[in-house]
């Protein structure tokens, strides 16, 4: 097979374009308002053990994905049927980034272009990276996370002088009830969406420590969600981030640079499409591997595009308007709940018992050579 082992700079750079995919240009959740950087920093705090999961299962079976560790503590017949439930998460998020692509482009930059010309193309772009094996997705991360964290800083910086920071004000406005939820929601999108790469793991160097590489990865993305919540929030108010349905786009396109330089929304553009292939790309990888695995065959590569195919036609039918597509957000993390916690939390707890077991089995065994 091709050694599509990644470097630990290519996985973290990898998750982290993943975990932008289309929060950077959707936003983060607005349930909380202006106290909304509490629920960030709250989610980061509950996301750090579902990442230690994760990184926990990849230690525990170093360079296997998830469809094999399910299927090797917790049987065949229990294992497939795992891996058909994370098989239609990934080809249904990569259905619903294409979606949030097509939107996002007819209603800023091509109003008269249909929706499916440009998630076509998108797909078959996605298609091709993902038939490259993980490496090159590894590759293109790497050059990709320096544009997208560059154009943040960037509007960041020049944005400064026409921010008002008492948009902030009042702090602790929301209730508990209201923080907590919007945590949650942000754990589900999009820090849980990281459950993609459980199956795709097999493509991680046993030497590198996968704590590391979820964990800096994690650090990176909650600076940056920090950063683009208080730079939307300050450009604009509340009440237009909440109606808004992309205020990054929006807060970046009323920034002006002296009296030569303005109308720099296009980066924006630039950023969700360079970290949106990215995810989608991981989502149809981790398909094709799951489908291969399913079949008991080798070679996933051919699998990728028929996953493509079924994410374009799923992504072209899941919503009758762009109100739809965001009013599944307000129930997206009951929907994502058992694939990103309850299904991992399973196999995590079956291959502790199954590593238990082992070791056991291994001590009691006598030596190699010894007589009986």
């Amino acid at each position: 097979m091709i050694n599509e082992k990644i470097t630990l700079n290519q996985a973290i750079f990898s998750i982290i374009l993943f975990c932008f995919g289309s929060s950077v240009i959707i936003g983060i959740s607005s349930t909380a308002k202006q106290d909304t950087w509490i629920s960030i920093v709250l989610a980061t705090l509950l996301a750090i053990p579902v990442f230690l999961m994760y990184a926990r299962m990849i230690k525990l079976f170093p360079e296997k994905n998830f469809f094999e560790i399910a299927e090797t503590v917790l049987g065949k017949v229990a294992g497939k049927i795992v891996s058909a439930f994370m098989i239609w998460y990934a080809i249904h998020l990569a259905a619903l980034v294409l979606r949030d692509f097509g939107e996002f482009i007819q209603v800023f930059d091509m109003p008269e272009t249909p929706k499916l010309p440009i998630t076509i193309l998108l797909t078959l772009t996605t298609v091709y990276l993902a038939r490259s094996t993980m490496r090159s997705i590894g590759k293109w991360s790497v050059v990709a996370i320096c544009f997208v964290l560059s154009i943040v800083l960037l509007t960041f910086a020049t944005s400064i002088h026409q921010m008002h920071f008492d948009n902030l004000l009042p702090i602790m406005e929301a209730t508990p009830v209201q923080i907590i939820k919007s945590s949650c929601e942000i754990v589900a999108f999009p820090y849980g969406e990281s459950v993609v790469f459980l199956c795709v793991a097999d493509s991680f160097h046993k030497e590198n420590s996968p704590y590391r590489t979820f964990l800096f990865s994690l650090a990176i993305v909650v600076f940056v969600f920090l950063a683009v919540f208080v730079r939307n929030l300050a450009l604009l108010c509340t009440s237009m981030v909440n109606i808004s349905y992309f205020p990054s786009y929006i807060a970046v396109r009323i920034i002006e640079i002296g009296d030569f330089f303005a109308r720099i929304e296009s980066s924006i553009s630039s950023n969700f499409i360079l970290a949106g292939i990215v995810k989608i790309a991981v989502c149809l990888l981790a398909a094709g591997k799951g489908i291969a695995n399913l079949l008991g065959l080798q070679n996933n590569q051919i699998f990728v595009l028929p996953a493509g195919m079924l994410a374009l036609a799923l992504g072209s039918i899941s919503y009758r308007s762009i109100m739809e597509m965001f009013l599944f957000l307000d129930y997206y993390m009951y929907y994502a709940f058992p694939f990103q916690i309850l299904i991992p939390m399973i196999v995590w707890i079956a291959a502790e018992i199954s590593t238990k077991k082992q070791k056991k089995r291994e001590l009691a065994s006598p030596p190699v050579g010894d007589s009986p």
